[in-house]
């Protein structure tokens, strides 16, 4: 039994150049209410994503979060610094976090405003920061120019290249089709985290779960 505690979308948008396929899924589109949920994918991570972890770590922790949502804040704050000190700062596992970013405008900036970052090796800074800084849902608080203010505060930044980045929208195509991957593997709501491997199908967890949660999958996926 999953206790789902994160946004979720109300209705559905096209879906193309996918990468996974959904093995079984039972998701019910209702934030906030207990829920038996079971849901086993296959997930190819894309080859640019950037990850926290060792390299030869054994098992992947790939989450699909919207900057905006206040769930996948509350996941970064309360369960994912003790995943990170457990099982990826100890080289059993390596984290991913990839777009799925559907609560509105700002969310699609703020999304390409962390691949802007990555072009100077800062990704995670960014996460980190947006999340640490993070402003109510769809109050204006991540417009372009307020994003750009806000950068300046990462340390070691270029921010005139970071503002370049961001007004060319030149990763505008990217978020989408993170986006897209993310709902072709049956997400519907965020945050959704998949844990597995190549050679172990993935298994979803949905929401701002308390860590245990989290540590009986890992634990599973582990042995």
């Amino acid at each position: 039994m999953f206790l789902v505690i994160g946004y979720f979308i109300g209705g559905t948008f096209p879906v193309s150049n996918f990468t996974g396929a959904v093995k079984e899924s039972n998701i019910v589109i209702q934030p906030q209410q207990p829920q038996q949920m079971q849901q086993t994918v296959k997930l190819q991570i894309p080859s640019f994503a950037p990850s926290r972890g060792s390299d030869s770590a054994q098992l992947n922790i790939v989450e699909f979060g919207d900057y905006q949502c206040p769930f996948c804040g509350r996941f970064f704050q309360q369960s994912e610094p003790q995943i990170k000190q457990d099982y990826v700062d100890t080289g059993k596992a390596k984290f991913y976090f990839l777009d799925f970013q559907f609560l509105g405008p700002d969310s699609q900036t703020l999304g390409q405003g962390a691949w802007c970052a990555n072009d100077q090796g800062k990704y995670y800074d960014y996460h980190d920061y947006s999340y640490s800084h993070q402003g109510q849902e769809n109050s204006g608080w991540a417009t372009p120019d307020k994003l750009k203010a806000l950068a300046v505060n990462i340390s070691g930044f270029d921010t005139a290249k970071f503002d370049s980045c961001l007004d060319s929208k030149k990763y505008e195509a990217r978020v989408q089709q993170l986006t897209q991957i993310g709902q072709g593997l049956g997400v519907s709501g965020t945050p959704t985290i998949f844990i597995g491997n190549d050679q172990k199908e993935y298994i979803s967890v949905v929401g701002a779960q308390p860590y245990d949660v989290f540590k009986q999958v890992i634990d599973k996926q582990l042995g």
